[in-house]
């Protein structure tokens, strides 16, 4: 496998669109790493980059120490899985993933070991002889994975390849991808959507907004140590919550005032925050950082009414407001809780974050 390297990659569209601006990225031999973003944001078209399908405007591209800037996609020894699977319906599953080695001139009998070896893996023998037509969606899935791994890519490229599917074959799915990864000990890069995926499977997420890369790291540093508003609010789900507080100082010591209720923030955090007295900033806590208590007399507590309840066994999900802005909670499922309910949250203020109201970026400094 190969370690990938993006400098400065950038892609300019037709009018001055910068689609992709200044990514600089670093996958490392082996390492599964995915892009995230919402719609729009140029990960597929990093992506396509990386490929060779989208020529790079400026910056470069290496795959294992090798410029790439300006090879064919055929010579870049990677392979792409799309996510519409691009399977030739008149072709039946082995014929399907043998393609790519006959046009290589591989041996039959090469493509033979290969193909069955894949089919193997993929858990797809059974299903050789069929046309994709006779397939579910999951199979044909794995039918377009199983093509990309008979031909030993350096690189493995996956381009959104589960929105396709039911939301319990996405779940299966995620599992069967992070479990080929391990068995092959191959370089990934998948783009998607969906911070769930990216938050079960990557080793490392790149998090991009509007073309630029906001924060690089491992899921769990992005999701506890999020360096803006906008990565604090896209990974996690349910999102984080913002609320728009005044920092105020009483009694020498600084204090967070919501509007309906005061909060007190722990001493490292109020430090940090006492050059924002008199200025508005945004608090933000996650739903499990949300603690019911019956106790009206708690401190730190945000009186809020119930808005709507959504029972999902383990838990539930509870949208509430305050006096004027609304949050999301969390709570155990012992809890009984109706539309209408005044109800009492206090938040675990050693997980709150802040973040400037003017550039977005986090207060504190993890």
């Amino acid at each position: 496998m190969a370690k990938v390297e993006l400098k400065g990659l950038t892609k300019v569209f037709d009018g001055g669109v910068r689609a992709v601006d200044s990514a600089n990225v670093v996958v490392e031999d082996k390492e599964f790493v995915v892009l995230v973003g919402p719609s729009g944001c140029g990960k597929s078209t990093t992506l396509r980059m990386i490929a060779g399908l989208e020529d790079i405007t400026e910056g470069e591209l290496y795959i294992d120490g090798e410029l790439m800037n300006d090879v064919p996609p055929k010579d870049r020894n990677i392979a792409m899985v799309f996510q519409n699977y691009a399977l030739y319906p008149h072709m039946s599953v082995y014929e399907n993933m043998a393609f790519g080695l006959r046009i290589k001139k591989v041996e039959k009998s090469e493509i033979e070991r290969r193909v069955n070896e894949a089919a193997r893996i993929l858990d797809i023998e059974k299903l050789l002889d069929r046309k994709p037509k006779a397939l579910s969606g999951g199979q044909r899935q794995r039918v377009a994975v199983g093509r990309a791994i008979v031909r030993n890519p350096k690189v493995f490229l996956f381009d959104e390849p589960l929105s396709n599917l039911d939301a319990k074959l996405r779940v299966q799915m995620r599992a069967e991808l992070s479990d080929l990864h391990i068995r092959l000990d191959a370089t990934i890069i998948y783009v998607t959507h969906d911070q769930v995926e990216a938050m079960t499977m990557a080793d490392k997420i790149v998090v991009m907004k509007d073309g630029k890369i906001q924060q690089i790291g491992a899921p769990l540093n992005l999701y506890n140590n999020p360096v803006n508003k906008f990565v604090a609010g896209f990974i996690g789900s349910p999102p984080m919550n913002f609320l728009n507080v005044k920092v105020v100082e009483e009694g020498g010591s600084v204090v967070l005032d919501e509007g309906t209720c005061k909060m007190k923030p722990i001493a490292a955090h109020g430090d940090a925050l006492r050059k924002y007295v008199g200025k508005d900033i945004t608090f933000g806590i996650r739903p499990e950082d949300l603690a019911y208590t019956e106790n009206a007399s708690v401190e730190n507590n945000l009186p809020v009414k119930v808005t709507v309840v959504e029972p999902l066994g383990a838990e539930i999900h509870l949208w509430v407001t305050t006096a004027t802005q609304p949050l999301v909670a969390r709570a155990e499922p012992h809890h009984e809780f109706k539309v209408g309910d005044s109800a009492y949250f206090t938040p675990r203020m050693e997980k709150a974050r802040y973040f400037d109201n003017e550039t977005e970026i986090s207060i504190i400094a993890d």
